[in-house]
């Protein structure tokens, strides 16, 4: 399937973009933010293809092939913010919480704006609106 490929290819191609501006050297709380606000400004920047992708998943969001890819992407972006907060916690940086469960939640914040944005009529700006949650989120989790 064709737009498999180019769907596979567009993941792989947002990950290397975000990774190469995640320093490993900063702190935990400074890279997650990098993380999420870099993975915005890709969405922002790439906005036909995730406007396709939205329009994608909307009319074929039962097929195992298009699920397969929705997981694919949902995998790779909480394993690395879990691995970001697990950093955080194991430094004492941040709270002791469930990583799992706190990355999923930063995911369906962070992709219910994107979907939001390209889905409905809504005039915000995407960067403030992620900038918003990610601080928030910050906030609680300090130690």
């Amino acid at each position: 399937m064709i737009a498999g490929e180019i769907f596979y290819y567009g993941v792989n191609r947002f990950f290397e973009q975000i990774m190469g501006k995640v320093d490993i050297s900063k702190k935990p709380q400074e890279r997650l933010r990098i993380f999420v606000d870099c993975a915005i400004q890709t969405i922002v920047e790439n906005r036909d293809f995730f406007r396709i992708y939205v329009e994608f998943m909307a009319k074929d969001a039962d097929s195992p092939a298009v699920k397969k890819m929705a997981t694919t992407f949902y995998d790779r972006f909480v394993s690395t913010l879990k691995s970001i907060i697990d950093e955080g916690t194991k430094s004492g940086v941040f709270k002791a919480v469930d990583s799992e469960k706190l990355a999923r939640a930063i995911y369906f914040l962070s992709i219910g704006v994107v979907f939001a944005r390209y889905a409905m009529k809504l005039d915000f700006d995407l960067s403030e609106q992620s900038d918003f949650q990610i601080s928030s989120i910050l906030e609680s989790m300090k130690v």
